[in-house]
């Protein structure tokens, strides 16, 4: 008798599949995935109202749908969550934009400045964002840079790295539901799940999702889309790179051939690419990407 294969699900890092569960579905499991990550009390987080739920709304220019997730509190405040699976370009000054868009956007013409909630974005990536430390999670405010005096948290960014993720449970609820994000399997993420409901309801609700065929169609045309990014994206690098060639910089005419590969691999790996992407595009091996 062949032996029966884990099941695998549909990727919570695809933005579609994540807006549908977080965003629609589960709602009280997106409070406790929150709880894990911002200080915000429990009880603000009980009643979450979910900005604009149409996942398929048009955007003038035929640009693309916008699936993050944005919540209200209890409070007032303004929570966006997203998922970023492409580094592209100047994505800090990005993630900086719309958060103040968010916090500009609540006031009217002539309206009090006392009427603003403190905004706070969220953003998951799947590749190194933040290449000044080794953190997973970081959070970042309005500080003085040298004496750490905060001059306001009315805006708030925070950043979580799948690809600094430890490898070991720390015992943390953010761990679990970082490690979650990370996987494919069901019997993996069951066994993340130990004792957490809401983690145990997601993926109930992924099961309902991957067994969809609609839902799949959609789900994976999101992943296409985003892979036909990320190349467009890697091919612009490249690009660029045999540009500045041109201009008499060209990197093999100085270090040669194999050295020009491995600081092509660098820069990549600067950049957030993934060990396996750059070992595609460079030739190099896992092990060599890995030492440098």
């Amino acid at each position: 008798m062949t032996e029966q294969q884990p099941n695998e699900l549909l990727s919570l890092t695809n933005d579609y599949v994540f807006r549908r569960i977080f965003g629609e579905k589960n709602v009280d499991s997106l409070a406790d995935f929150l709880s894990a990550v911002i200080d915000i009390p429990v009880e603000d987080l009980a009643e979450l109202v979910v900005d604009d739920p149409n996942l398929h709304r048009e955007h003038k220019g035929g640009k693309r749908s916008e699936l993050d997730i944005r919540v209200h509190t209890k409070s007032g405040e303004i929570v966006n969550v997203e998922i970023q699976v492409n580094p592209g370009q100047s994505i800090r000054e990005r993630i900086a934009y719309y958060n103040d868009r968010i916090f500009v956007g609540q006031l009217g013409i002539g309206e009090d400045y006392s009427k603003l909630k403190r905004t706070i974005s969220i953003i998951i990536t799947d590749f190194v964002l933040i290449t000044e430390n080794s953190d997973c999670f970081n959070r970042f405010r309005w500080y003085n840079i040298d004496n750490r005096t905060m001059l306001t948290d009315a805006q708030e960014i925070n950043t979580l790295e799948l690809a600094k993720l430890p490898e070991t449970d720390d015992g943390t609820k953010l761990w679990q539901w970082l490690k979650l994000l990370m996987l494919r399997r069901e019997d993996e993420m069951e066994e993340v799940a130990k004792d957490n409901t809401a983690i145990k309801n997601v993926i109930v609700t992924l099961r309902e999702m991957s067994a969809d065929e609609a839902e799949r169609r959609l789900a994976e045309a999101r992943e296409k889309e985003e892979r036909d990014r990320k190349s467009a994206y890697v091919s612009g690098v490249l690009d660029g790179e045999k540009q500045g060639e041109a201009r008499g910089i060209e990197i093999g005419e100085t270090i040669g051939e194999e050295n020009a590969k491995h600081e092509h691999a660098r820069r990549m790996k600067a950049k957030g690419f993934s060990a396996s992407d750059i070992a595609d595009i460079t030739d190099l091996s896992i092990e060599q990407i890995e030492k440098l």
